[in-house]
């Protein structure tokens, strides 16, 4: 009989009438054994600062593509966030709120003790032909994961350097281990894909404008919906489209598809007393939810690992290799899939468009020709493909001498080569001439200007990483020391050879060769250096008090000689109360634990911002721009950015205090943290006056604030010899304020933003990411001003604030219950507060599309509680109540038009949202039925993903986790007609010989 309970150890007992059996305190749960910086291993209870831990299995279990995905809503004080569900697309992971406003704020990955490139490969214009290929750490196999540690505070990670300035996420893969059986294992399943979150529609109105029916359009503004047969669209050959004139209620719903994966991976493994081997090798097949392979994504990797023994010397070495091949439907305005389809107007049956072969479906003659285009041609005929491979892995040398020090040497090489091709057909060759969306429209034609294009990158990264570390361990009576010494060199190459031809001459080929025009050929390499010395010391005394002190200093090739060194220090502490209570106290306090640190980090600066840089010359002349070279003569300008030869780091000090407590032997337990965190000296382009000669230039200046509160709590209700229930939870929130900006900006400067309309700004004494957009004017009383004639809302002089990026809190909820080798576990991800652009949002008020468009059935409505403003004789200004209602005709314009509609508001929503992130049933077969067999373990689960979302009422538009503006700061913008994110469920086999 096996006897077992939480933090106390599991006994195996003969069964007798009567069994007394005494369980003692599993030291092992109690003081479990951490990778910290540097790849050393420490004791939890130890650490002085935050860091949390998670198995492998974990990572896992919901099967998700990639290391991160798994972990969002789980980890307190970590931000993270899909920026798409497109398969292989970037993660956005935040680490106690951003502190950069012109660097990155994503953490350092660090796998078995060498830094990954993280690196997205994504577009720089949101705007047009979005895309997101993914993130550097999408390489790493989550089944090659033993374990995974999320260091937070500045002096958690002070021993990385500069590269760790806003976290460190460190991936301990799996290594050969001795063991009953063969040391082969098997993961294998499939998985299914449907859209989770779709607009809501208005299904009152059809196709027209301004209340009148229309046969060209792409709106939702004609008349109520009353089942008459309707002509629409152009005339072809005599002859022209019918249809009823009622709602397709999930008309955009259907064009979507049930997206298919399949994915296997197996390892081998195995060790003896001083040799370890572990081999791995992994494939994923991903079509996701839009029609076609265009958001296809497929990954293979291989991973081999090994470790060998001889005396006091331990060589181990890795090797990795992932190749990836993805497509993706690219968002933004103008001509892409998601524009076009949320153009279409209610009574439109889109799936009757995905016939290529009728001519009513092919450019030139489809329905509408105002700026859109049919969104299955779009998916045939555009070309955005990327392929890569990788090698990343290390050498690593142990040398144990003199019993108490350890030398070792490890190098590391991170190489990436990837290649990216776009290309678009010259539709004004195809088919402008003789049709009605070509000629028949002018210079309003949407083939105007669109002669086809063609671009190939190839982009090379390559990095090198040293590490040369002395380390001493020693007891000394009732204290322990142990300190380490090191030396770090790390070179980063990045290089990209880019060319492209545009006006294509054989309209759908996408070759360089295919135009008249000599293809434009860019070229851009940078190579940057980094070297530290760093060192620590640890002192404990009697296992209950613990001293940590860090020091690194480091010298950055990217900053000037007078400035390219920085230092920077570290100091925990950590005191078990615990220990000083008695057994009967222990009963009830398990373990308590008080803890503090403070420490700084630097964030150096990036590549040629020292000096202004040359490029090809052009000119504006009128019409256009003369570009060199020109007839065999070329030219150089120097560029309008002046460099800073006193450009010193960024510089972040936090300090943090904590809390750990576990209760009734670890039924109950607790960690509370709170944090407070400056970053100084932000390096910005300030701008200049152009009669300098320089647009902006760089400098330091500026100053972000974040303190925030975490708090995880984990608990067993229930706890029977078969039955378990675990409960966790996590709360997070985190205040931010930006403290100081050059006085030239006149204390505010735009993050990101459109001209002249809704931007982000980063404003003193408000929090990081305010939004300003335009806004309706109101008199004294907060009542909106209307137009005298139109009743519409007159427009305010000057923009208002709406709010922040920022969310409020942060929470997760997770839960697991199990029964004998049966377990089912769900993850909640709540974020509340903040608010976000949406384009998806703006279109569908644009088109009336939108359900909150049908307000009052349409009918003419004099705005609540508005006033006429009134200009008085001498001068003066008063209000009357506003008694013009807004025409059937112009309430189109009150949605849509920004500067004489609801403002602002129409292009905002609310980013909270709950989201039940994960479910998973799994059942291990019970170990007797494989006693007789080579299997060592079968385990089959069922799992799904991003299954349900709960959003405010205001929002019916988009999963607001979206975004079309890449994974850091940008990309808390918003969304620019982004693709619909996708909810996924699947099955999952996993054996072990």
């Amino acid at each position: 009989m096996v006897v077992s309970f939480i933090g106390l150890e599991t006994q195996e007992v003969t069964i007798k009438p009567t069994v007394n059996v005494v369980l003692r305190s599993d030291a092992e749960q109690l003081d479990e054994v951490v990778v910290t910086a540097m790849g050393i291993k420490r004791s939890e209870k130890a650490l002085g600062y935050s860091a949390t831990s998670v198995n492998g299995e974990k990572i896992s279990a919901s099967r998700t593509s990639d290391v991160m995905s798994s972990l969002a809503g789980k980890v307190a004080g970590v931000q993270i966030s899909a920026t798409s569900s497109d398969p292989g697309a970037s993660n956005s992971v935040i680490i106690r709120g951003v502190s950069s406003l012109s660097g990155s704020n994503q953490p350092l990955y660090v796998v078995d003790g060498v830094p990954l490139d993280n690196s997205s490969v994504s577009s720089s214009d949101g705007l047009n032909s979005g895309f997101d290929f993914g993130n550097g750490a999408n390489a790493v196999n989550p089944d090659d994961v033993e374990n995974m540690t999320i260091l937070k505070g500045a002096a958690a990670t002070a021993l990385y350097g500069s590269r760790a300035a806003n976290g460190v996420v460190m991936i301990t893969t799996k290594s050969g281990k001795k063991g009953k059986g063969l040391g082969i294992e098997y993961n294998g399943g499939v998985q299914w894909s449907s859209v989770l979150r779709m607009p809501e529609m208005q299904n009152e109105f059809g196709m027209g404008w301004s209340g009148s029916h229309t046969t060209l359009e792409n709106g939702s503004w004609g008349p109520r919906f009353d089942g008459s047969m309707q002509l629409y669209g152009n005339v072809y050959n005599n002859s022209q489209k019918i249809k009823p004139y009622v709602a397709v209620e999930d008309n955009m719903k259907n064009f979507f598809d049930t997206g298919f994966r399949y994915n296997n991976s197996l390892s081998f493994n195995g060790a003896t007393d001083k040799s370890t081997y572990f081999v791995s090798f992994s494939q994923i097949s991903d079509d996701g939810i839009i029609p076609t392979d265009a958001d296809s994504y497929n990954k293979y990797t291989f991973s081999g690992r090994g470790s060998h023994k001889i005396g006091n010397l331990t060589f181990s070495t890795s090797l990795n290799y992932a190749y990836q091949d993805n497509k993706f439907a690219t968002t933004g305005q103008g001509l892409s899939m998601a524009n076009s389809l949320w153009q279409t107007p209610r009574d439109i049956n889109v799936e009757s468009l995905a016939d290529l072969n009728d001519p009513f479906n092919t450019p030139g003659y489809y329905y509408t020709p105002y700026g859109v285009m049919n969104p299955y041609y779009i998916l045939e005929h555009n070309l955005n493909t990327y392929n890569s491979e990788r090698f990343y892995g290390k050498f690593q040398l142990d040398y144990d001498f003199l019993k108490y020090f350890k030398f070792t040497y490890r190098m590391g090489l991170d190489s990436t080569t990837g290649q990216t091709e776009y290309g678009a057909e010259n539709l004004y060759a195809l088919y402008y001439e003789g049709t009605p969306n070509g000629e028949g429209m002018g210079a309003s034609s949407p083939f105007a200007g669109q002669y086809g294009e063609y671009s190939i990158m190839t982009t090379r990264r390559r990095e090198i990483n040293q590490d040369f570390l002395l380390s001493f361990d020693m007891p000394i009576n009732d204290f322990h020391v142990n300190a380490l010494v090191g030396f770090n060199g790390n070179e980063r190459k990045y290089s990209y050879q880019k060319s492209a031809v545009n006006n294509l001459t054989i309209p759908t080929w996408f070759n360089l060769s295919n135009s008249s025009q000599t293809p434009t050929v860019t070229q851009y390499s940078e190579l940057r250096r980094l070297m530290g010395v760093f060192g620590q010391f640890e002192g404990s005394w009697k296992n209950m008090l613990y001293l940590t002190v860090t020091a690194r200093n480091d010298w950055s090739s990217t900053l000037p000689k007078g400035n390219r060194d920085f230092f920077y220090p570290g100091v925990t502490g950590s005191f078990i109360f615990s220990e000083l209570l008695n057994d009967e106290i222990k009963d009830i306090i398990t373990f308590g634990k008080v803890r503090a640190s403070w420490g700084k980090t630097g964030n150096d600066a990036d590549v040629y911002m020292l000096s202004p840089v040359y490029g090809s010359a052009q000119y504006s002349i009128p019409f256009g721009y003369l570009k060199f070279p020109l007839s065999g003569v070329n030219s150089y300008t120097l560029g309008n950015i002046l460099g800073s030869n006193t450009l010193s780091p960024e510089m972040t000090t936090e300090y943090e205090f904590g809390l750990n407590m576990a209760f009734f032997n670890n039924r109950l337990s607790f960690d509370a943290a709170y944090y407070n965190r400056n970053s100084d000296k932000q390096i910005m382009s300030l701008s200049m006056d152009p009669a300098t000669g320089y647009g902006s230039q760089n400098i330091n200046l500026g100053k972000i604030s974040n303190k925030g509160v975490e708090l995880l709590v984990s608990g067993t209700p229930i706890q029977t010899r078969d039955f378990s229930w675990d409960v966790t939870v996590n709360f997070t929130k985190n205040w931010s304020k930006v403290v100081s900006l050059p006085e030239e900006l006149g204390g505010e400067t735009v993050i990101y933003g459109l001209n002249g309309s809704t931007s982000m700004y980063a404003i003193v004494g408000q929090p990081l990411g305010v939004f300003k957009a335009e806004a309706v004017e109101r008199d004294p009383q907060g009542r909106i001003v209307a137009d005298a004639n139109t009743g519409l809302p007159v427009a305010a002089a000057e923009f208002a604030t709406y709010g922040d990026m920022n969310n409020r809190y942060q929470m997760g909820v997770s839960t697991t219950l199990t029964y004998k080798g049966v377990s089912l576990s769900a993850d909640f991800d709540i974020r509340q507060g903040g608010i976000m652009y949406s384009k998806t949002k703006n279109t569908l008020y644009f088109t009336g599309n939108a359900i909150q468009t049908a307000y009052n059935d349409r009918n003419t409505f004099i705005i609540p509680n508005s006033v006429n403003k009134v200009t008085n004789a001498d001068g003066s200004i008063s209000y009357v109540e506003n008694t013009t209602p807004v025409s059937s005709a112009d309430i189109c314009n009150y949605y849509y038009d920004p500067m004489g509609g609801i403002g602002g508001e129409i292009d905002l929503i609310d980013k909270s949202y709950v989201k039940l992130r994960t479910v998973v049933l799994s059942w291990d077969l019970p170990k007797k039925w494989l006693a007789k067999t080579p299997l060592q373990g079968v385990r089959i689960s069922a799992y799904g993903n991003n299954l349900f979302i709960w959003t405010p009422s205001s929002n019916t538009f988009i999963d607001p986790e979206t975004t079309s503006f890449g994974n850091d700061l940008s990309g808390n913008y918003g969304e620019y007609s982004s693709n619909p994110t996708s909810r996924n469920f699947g099955i999952n086999l996993n054996v072990k010989f």
